[in-house]
Formats: structure tokens, C-alpha cells, sequence
């Protein structure tokens, strides 16, 4: 039997109560370090990156980052050799070793069994629904790290001024996944300064998706620079930016799809051109985020410039294509469009332009819009060669999933009437229409009181300074108006009647309805969007695709004839009726294949010399 001394006692108790002692300790590091990073992969190395003394801060980005993008905890460059003291930081964390490699890390593909049958349906419904594998994307880090993948001109010590300004980063998000929208604002506080982040302004466009509402707010509510602003009703992406970047409190201006991922280096580039000259607006080089795998592909982006053709939709061009060269392709090089979601800009000079036209619907357009007026109002655009954003292109606008008006249509014929001078005839001739219609497009009188107060020079200026390797509008033989068959003379005009699908010749009644057609930039002949189809030797009318095919057609200026370039017969007026039009072996001879028309008359001589000398 143990006798159990007032001594043994002590003893025991001093143990007990030194364990407990520990115990509390350890569990009160732990609550420590979980709390400081919010929990998540890589938690302890980020602590110890955020931690580390600032010497080991100082490093050059060399040591801090490998040529495979780096597992380090801190990664810094100094931006001039006169100011060794000054260093923009970034966080980048590191792989918790207790963890496997996380999928998509470094940009590489998400690898996934397509066979299992339930995954290949969730991987559908985020296609479907977000025109992206959200599948793959769920499976990846939020905080998912990039390759720093720069030209080593991009990097060299000194190449920004240490005093740039701070920028306000404004992102417009709508029914966005999750995974998606949380990775982008985790890339821009990894990989930007923060010095250089004054803030980023969340707009939720009236989403519906219950992770966008509280969930989003009390996963953001520790990071005091994310602020979310909710529209009180859908206002469409054009509005919608207006709407984030009114609210902003720097003075210039940062926009980004919600759906990208910036990499090391993407915000001093883009801010140091705006801070220089306030009239600059600055494009990142838009890498491509694979919509299928989630893979970061970087390969073409720094050759290609953003450009669009008559239609006004957006498109690349090679850099090879523009007739400015550049000694250093590292240099911000001009750029006649942006593609629209993400630039950088001076708050002074979008208010100087008017923001975006406010008569815009949801979405389009207004890339092209600013691209315009940028460079008619006293600045210009550029592309910035060293600022690198990967960007998911998603499968379909989900903006306009449920928009049953053309808004494209729409927002093109407003720009037209206010920006394009006399070229605007180009826009109406593509959609098939006289004139600007203000009974369904509204009015414009605003708009064109932001151009003259904004002493903008004309749009001939635009296509001669930034953009002369625009394509010749007018095609052979272009005209306008009515289309009268010689062989019954003036009084008869060439008809299209949606009711029945009447095509064929009427008296003229000079309306301007549905006896005008366009032969326009797209060799259609064109009737509010209603095109002349080529079917075989009949005729019909489709909805114009700007495919040309069936529907592209060549005026013969000396015989007046109209030639079907797929079945190279011609329109022909069917002389047993005097009305039905069809196609048939072209003869000169026959008055009824002569058609007589008015051509557009416009000045494109620039236009074509300009390509000849490509």
C-alpha cells in the first residue's frame, strides 16, 4: 500500500498542472497560426513568410523565386537601384508538405477520370451554366500559384518608379462559381503590392446564387480592403461597371473580369503608363486560363493585338499585321481596341469621356466604345507587354444567357450615330437599316454633347493614327436604297415581306421598309437583317450570318448584274410572272438579270492605300 505524503502530493500537482500549462500553450499556437492565415493549404509556411524579418524580405526576386515559379514564401523586386531600401512585396504561400500537390498548381491542366459518369455530368453543368469546367476549378486551391512568367526585360531592377500611385480594383460579378470569383481576388492580394491596392470594389450584379450573398460577405470580412457593393437591381454588365467605379476612392482606376488570375509583376505595369500621362489607358497581355482543364497557357498572348472588324465584335490580330513596329515587343505598344473587362485608366479622364454611354444594354460594345473615343479625345491605348492576367474565355456570355433583345445590335447602331461620322453608314448597311432610328435605339443628344465638350477630333483621325490597318468598308459595287429590275423600270422595287415570306417585285411605296436593302461590307443583300439566300436555283430569305456562303453576292458595276458567288448564277427576274426573282445562268444580254441601284459614296482612299502598303 502507497502512503501518499503531503511532499508526493506537491509533486504530483506541479506535474499536473505544468501538462495543463502545455496543453493550453500549444492549443493556444495553434488557434494563433490558424487564425492568421484563416485557415486553408500552406498556412504555416505563409505564416512564417509574414513573420520573417524584413531583411529576408529584401531579397532580390531571383532568390526568391525559382525558374518553376517558386516555392517561396515572400517574393520581391526592387524597382530602382538608387532606392535599395524601397521593395514591392509579394505573398506568395508555400505547399503545406501534410498535403498532396493540389490540382492546377503552377497552371498546369486538372487532370480528371472522364469515365466516372457522375463527374462527367457535373463537369456538363458548369460548362452549361458558367461556360466553364467549374468541376476542375472546385478541385483546385483558391490561392493557386503562378509561374512568374515575364520576359527577363519585365523583371530588371528599376523599371517602375518607386512613388506609383494606388489603384482601386473594381471587379462586376453575376451569378459567378464560387471557386472562381474567391481565386481571383486571393491572385490580385498575392501577387499585387500592397501598397498598390487601395481597395477591391465587389459589385454583385443582382445574383441569385446563394454562395454570392452572406457566404461571400463573412469569407471577405476579415480582408479589410474587399468591399462589396450590391446593385438594388440587374443592371448589366456596362452599368454595372459604372455603377463599381463611381464608388471608387483613388484616382485611377483598375477593372478585372471575375473570372481571371493576375500574375507577379500585372499592376505596377499597368499603373506606371496611366500615372506618366493621364490620358493613357492600359491593356494587360491577357493570357488564356483553358475553359475545359483550368491549364494556364501562355504561349501566343504577347503576339497578338486587340483589333476588331465592321461588325464592331472584338478580335486578335497579330502583331506582325500593324504597321507601328516596336524595337523592344516589351514596350507598351499602341492598340486600336481592348477587348473590355480588363484595363486600367485615370478616374479623371473616364469622366472626361462620358464613362460608358448609359443607353447601352447588359453587355457589348462598350469596349469598342472606349477604344474609340480613347484615342479621339486627346489619349490613347495600350497593350502592356509585362503585365501578364490569364483569363477564362467561358463558353457563351452568360449575360445574355436570358436577353432576347439584340443588345449587340443595339449598342452598336448608338455608338455608330455619336463616334463613326460618316462611316456610321457602315454600321446601319451590316444590319440592314436607312437611317438611326431613335423610336427603338433612343436618343443620343447626350452623347453627342459628351464628344463636343470632350473637343473630340473626328473619326477619320482614329483610323488614320491608330488604327489605318482597318479593312476597306466598301465592296464592289456597294449601294443602298432601292433595288429596281431594268427590265420593268423604276416603279417596281425589289420586296420582302416577313408576313408570308413574300420576296419578289411591288410598286415602290418609299417607305423605306421593306423595299430598302444594303450591300454591304459582308456582300449580303441585306434587308433589317434579312438576307438573300442562294439556296440552288431558288431564292430565300434567312436571317443574314455574315458567313457569306449562300449569302454573299457580287454587283457586276458594268453589266448590273447581281452574282451568286457560291452558285456564280444571277438574280434574275422571272419574266412568265413579272414578280418571282430566281437564279439562273448569267447573260449580260438580259434585261431582266440588270438591276439598278445607288452607290454608297464614301472617301476610303486612305483605307486602301493604307493596304497597299501592307
Amino acid at each position: 500500500m502507497r502512503v501518499h505524503t503531503p511532499r508526493t502530493m506537491r509533486t504530483n500537482g506541479f506535474r499536473k498542472s505544468f501538462v495543463l500549462g502545455v496543453s493550453v500553450f500549444v492549443l493556444l499556437v495553434y488557434l494563433f497560426l490558424n487564425e492568421y492565415y484563416h485557415g486553408g493549404r500552406g498556412r504555416f509556411a505563409d505564416v512564417l513568410g509574414n513573420v520573417a524579418p524584413l531583411w529576408m524580405r529584401n531579397r532580390t526576386m531571383a532568390d526568391a523565386v525559382d525558374s518553376e515559379g517558386g516555392k517561396n514564401d515572400v517574393n520581391t523586386t526592387a524597382p530602382t537601384a538608387s532606392a535599395t531600401s524601397y521593395t514591392f512585396v509579394y505573398t506568395t504561400i508555400g505547399l503545406d508538405p501534410q498535403y498532396p500537390e493540389p490540382p492546377g498548381d503552377l497552371g498546369t491542366e486538372v487532370k480528371i477520370d472522364t469515365n466516372d459518369t457522375e463527374v462527367s455530368a457535373m463537369i456538363q453543368d458548369g460548362l452549361i451554366n458558367q461556360g466553364l469546367n467549374q468541376y476542375a476549378s472546385d478541385l483546385m486551391s483558391v490561392r493557386r500559384r503562378l509561374k512568374d512568367v515575364r520576359d527577363p526585360w519585365c523583371r530588371e531592377p528599376g523599371r517602375y518608379p518607386t512613388d506609383l500611385p494606388a489603384t482601386s480594383v473594381v471587379i462586376i460579378f453575376y451569378n459567378e462559381a464560387w471557386s472562381v470569383l474567391v481565386r481571383t481576388v486571393h491572385s490580385i492580394l498575392d501577387r499585387s503590392p500592397a501598397n498598390l491596392v487601395r481597395e477591391i470594389v465587389l459589385v454583385d450584379d443582382f445574383s441569385n446564387l446563394p454562395h454570392l450573398k452572406t457566404q461571400l460577405e463573412e469569407y471577405f470580412a476579415s480582408i479589410p480592403k474587399v468591399r462589396i457593393m450590391r446593385a438594388p437591381k440587374r443592371l448589366g454588365l456596362i452599368r454595372a461597371r459604372m455603377f463599381g467605379g463611381k464608388s471608387t476612392k483613388t484616382d485611377i482606376i483598375t477593372y478585372l473580369d471575375a473570372h481571371v488570375e493576375v500574375t507577379v509583376g500585372w499592376l505596377e505595369a499597368l499603373i506606371a503608363p496611366v500615372a506618366k500621362n493621364s490620358t493613357t489607358i492600359t491593356i494587360p497581355t491577357i493570357d488564356w486560363i483553358d475553359e475545359n482543364n483550368m491549364k494556364h497557357r501562355i504561349e501566343h498572348a504577347p503576339t497578338y493585338v486587340g483589333a476588331y472588324d465592321w461588325d464592331l465584335n472584338f478580335g486578335w490580330w497579330g502583331r506582325w499585321s500593324m504597321k507601328k513596329k516596336y524595337e523592344n515587343k516589351m514596350e507598351p505598344f499602341d492598340t486600336p481596341a481592348m477587348a473590355g473587362g480588363l484595363f486600367t485608366i485615370s478616374r479623371s479622364f473616364f469622366e472626361r469621356l462620358g464613362w460608358y454611354d448609359e443607353g447601352f444594354d447588359i453587355y457589348g460594345i462598350e469596349n469598342i466604345e472606349l477604344s474609340m473615343k480613347s484615342w479621339m479625345c486627346g489619349g490613347k491605348m495600350v497593350t502592356v507587354p509585362c503585365s501578364r492576367v490569364a483569363h477564362i474565355q467561358k463558353m457563351g456570355h452568360p449575360y445574355l444567357a436570358k436577353e432576347s433583345k439584340d443588345v449587340v445590335r443595339s449598342n452598336s447602331i448608338r455608338l455608330a450615330e455619336v463616334w463613326m461620322d460618316e462611316y456610321k453608314g457602315i454600321i446601319f448597311d451590316i444590319y440592314g437599316i436607312p437611317h438611326y432610328l431613335e423610336e427603338e435605339f433612343g436618343s443620343v443628344a447626350t452623347r453627342k454633347a459628351v464628344r463636343e465638350a470632350a473637343n473630340c477630333r473626328p473619326f477619320q483621325y482614329y483610323l488614320e493614327n491608330a488604327f489605318p490597318e482597318m479593312h476597306n468598308p466598301l465592296v464592289p459595287g456597294a449601294f443602298r436604297g432601292e433595288m429596281h429590275n431594268v427590265a420593268l423600270g423604276n416603279a417596281s422595287c425589289l420586296t420582302y415581306r416577313v408576313e408570308g415570306n413574300f420576296l419578289g417585285m411591288a410598286p415602290c411605296d418609299g417607305l423605306q421598309k421593306t423595299q430598302y436593302w444594303t450591300h454591304n461590307y459582308y456582300q449580303e443583300l441585306n434587308n433589317y437583317k434579312n438576307c438573300i439566300d442562294a439556296v440552288s436555283e431558288r431564292v430565300e430569305v434567312y436571317g443574314c450570318h455574315r458567313s457569306r456562303g449562300n449569302q454573299a453576292w457580287e454587283y457586276m458595276v458594268n453589266t448590273q448584274q447581281i452574282r451568286s458567288v457560291k452558285r456564280d448564277t444571277c438574280l434574275t427576274l422571272e419574266s412568265r410572272t413579272n414578280v418571282t426573282v430566281t437564279l439562273v445562268p448569267c447573260d449580260a444580254s438580259k434585261p431582266e438579270q440588270k438591276w439598278s441601284v445607288n452607290f454608297i459614296e464614301l472617301d476610303v482612299s486612305m483605307l486602301i492605300e493604307a493596304q497597299k502598303k501592307t
